[in-house]
């Protein structure tokens, strides 16, 4: 169904692109129960990127920077700015793809930026497209599970809803193979097909199977 859906669009044709993935940090301060990528402040493996190191990512080579990152505990608001501004003035060729609706989210409840003033100020540094992530899978039982204190499926599609509306497209992802169940994958195929008739701001689904230990 999606590869017909897709060549009504664009028959045979097929595009790529060349991108490079930054994690600005694992410091989080949720404790998302499928997660080994997170850590706590103190602990040994955790890691800041100073927006030096960032722009070492950057090259004339790429055509995506996809930055996704942990819910930093004491990182402000302007500091995701300048991030994205110097990538931009650094590549402005490059598309800046950045922050989960959980992280937009993160930002109203942290430092009281509303999403669609986040999102206006980081359009305005140079922002382009947001990442699917964030929602894993719409099930409120799975997110009272695996991800309590998570942006849940209602407010993920609020911000993606308010992206669109901004000229801000993103994609959407299902994370699967963990304790959903396949009514639940379905059901949540059709909340984001419900979400891409009224707004059409999806510019790809991007299923990711859960893997233990690398997830």
């Amino acid at each position: 169904m999606a590869d017909f859906a897709k060549k009504r669009i664009t028959g045979d044709k097929v595009y790529f692109v060349l991108n490079r993935h930054v994690n600005p940090t694992n410091i989080c301060v949720l404790s998302c129960k499928f997660c080994d990528f997170a850590k706590k402040p103190g602990d040994s493996d955790a890691y800041e990127m100073s927006i030096e190191e960032i722009l070492d990512h950057v090259d004339d080579d790429i055509h995506e920077i996809h930055i996704v990152g942990g819910h930093h505990p004491t990182w402000p608001f302007e500091y995701y700015v300048e991030m994205v501004k110097a990538i931009h003035e650094k590549a402005p060729h490059v598309q800046i793809k950045g922050f989960t609706a959980s992280e937009i989210d993160y930002f109203q409840r942290r430092w009281k930026v509303m999403p669609e003033e986040s999102l206006a100020i980081l359009k305005e540094a140079g922002l382009q497209s947001m990442p699917g992530g964030g929602a894993e899978v719409f099930s409120s039982r799975v997110h009272k599970i695996l991800l309590p204190g998570k942006a849940n499926a209602d407010r993920w599609a609020e911000i993606h809803k308010t992206a669109h509306r901004m000229d801000i497209p993103t994609n959407c992802t299902l994370l699967y193979g963990h304790i959903e169940s396949f009514e639940e994958r379905v059901e949540h195929l059709i909340r984001l097909r419900n979400i891409q008739d009224e707004t059409g701001g999806f510019l790809a689904f991007i299923p990711l199977e859960y893997q233990v230990g690398m997830t």
